[in-house]
């Protein structure tokens, strides 16, 4: 069993901002939105996504939970926020 202490950074809307800068595994995030939007978490600063959110027309917000060990970014954690979207990712 891999055992981590688990981190938390927010990411701004309208930005992109690295959560991380070395290698790590995405936990959970927590996506705000206070209409249609889009969160994306990325492997690397421009790399390969490995978590996309799309949110509905209404405001709202959700925690999404990252089964097993979580998702492996190997270069960096960077999350995308649209203009009408924040996020508080968990990683570890």
């Amino acid at each position: 069993m891999m055992q981590t202490d688990v981190k938390s950074a927010a990411a701004a809307a309208n930005a992109t901002t690295t959560i991380f800068g070395s290698r790590a595994r995405i936990k959970g995030v927590s996506i705000s939105y206070s209409s249609s939007g889009t969160v994306v978490l990325n492997d690397g600063t421009g790399g390969t996504a490995r978590l996309s959110f799309t949110a509905p027309a209404a405001a709202g917000s959700i925690y999404i939970a990252i089964p097993g060990e979580g998702i492996l970014c190997e270069a960096n954690i960077s999350a995308v926020c649209s203009a009408t979207t924040t996020a508080v990712v968990f990683y570890g």
